[in-house]
């Protein structure tokens, strides 16, 4: 048998139809396309099944947006004549392990059991595909250890996006939160500044302000939400300011098109030693796009 990255491979080799490297929203729909037809489909993952929107994205943002908002609820009742409200500090670390158990709960029911109900095997490891005289394989490093090849008639690469930090001098050196790292935390922070002001950005920042967290949100450019019309920025600036979060733009806004990062070290730079944009003791969360993973 050929000599791969990970050394010698196995004897047997298993040939699929398709070969998915990768379990999320994607490779799911691809699969389960795939096995409609009656295609033999294998899927690969080297870490948790399920992809970004179960585990990084949809579903743990919006439960813990919709906690947010039952306590913003709560802090806000006192508008109403004859109402008297208080909402306590939030125990976080509870906050986070009733988020984790949804997330665990629903990965199960429509991820791993939903493969298991179409029938194809989902092998935990890495992949690196490998050139042989009769073809592309895969060879998969397992995560219990071990080798094997696979191969297939065809081939996809499904593996999304990861939160992507933008090149600010100094970010790497003093640490940072991503939206993804942001709803891992044991502790609610203090203070924090959101890099981005679009639909990530804002709604980690409405969610944390919202549970109690000082938030500054600092936006390349002249507005929050500059891909959406000027009336729909206003009203999410007029909301960010009722609430009590500060919205810092650029020192010197750019024509749309034609933002650079600059703006945001310009901003950075400042934070660094007087906390012009946000509070003192803050917490960075870049939120300024996505990048293929590593």
């Amino acid at each position: 048998m050929p000599e791969g990255p990970y050394g010698r491979l196995e004897a047997t080799r298993v040939r699929y139809d398709l070969a998915i490297i990768g379990s999320g929203g994607a490779a799911f729909a691809a699969a389960i396309a795939a096995r409609r037809r009656n295609a033999s489909v294998v899927m690969i993952e080297r870490g948790t099944v399920g992809g970004t929107c179960v585990n990084t994205g949809c579903v743990p943002s919006k439960a813990l947006l919709a906690a947010a908002k039952a306590r913003h609820g709560t802090l806000t009742a006192g508008r109403f004549p004859g109402i008297h409200a208080t909402a306590a500090s939030v125990t976080f670390g509870d906050l986070i392990a009733g988020k984790d158990a949804l997330v665990e709960a629903m990965r199960a029911d429509k991820y791993v059991d939903l493969a298991a109900e179409y029938g194809w095997p989902i092998v935990a490891g890495t992949a690196r595909f490998a050139f042989t005289p009769d073809g592309p394989v895969l060879e998969v490093a397992l995560n219990r250890g071990g080798r094997t090849s696979i191969e297939a008639q065809h081939y996809l690469v499904a593996t999304g996006s990861a939160p992507w930090a933008p090149p600010i001098d100094g970010l790497a050196d003093v640490g940072y939160l991503t939206s993804t790292t942001a709803m891992e935390l044991d502790t609610l922070p203090e203070s924090m500044i959101v890099v981005g002001g679009n639909a990530v950005g804002l709604e980690k920042a409405q969610m944390f302000a919202r549970l109690g967290t000082s938030v500054t949100v600092v936006e390349a450019l002249d507005r929050l939400a500059p891909f959406e019309e000027p009336e729909a920025s206003a009203v999410i600036e007029a909301v960010f300011r009722e609430e009590g979060s500060s919205y810092t733009p650029p020192p010197k806004p750019l024509p749309r098109g034609e933002a650079s990062m600059g703006q945001f070290s310009r901003c950075a730079a400042a934070t660094a030693t007087t906390p012009s944009c946000g509070p003192s003791g803050y917490w960075w969360l870049p939120a300024a796009g996505r990048s293929p993973p590593n």
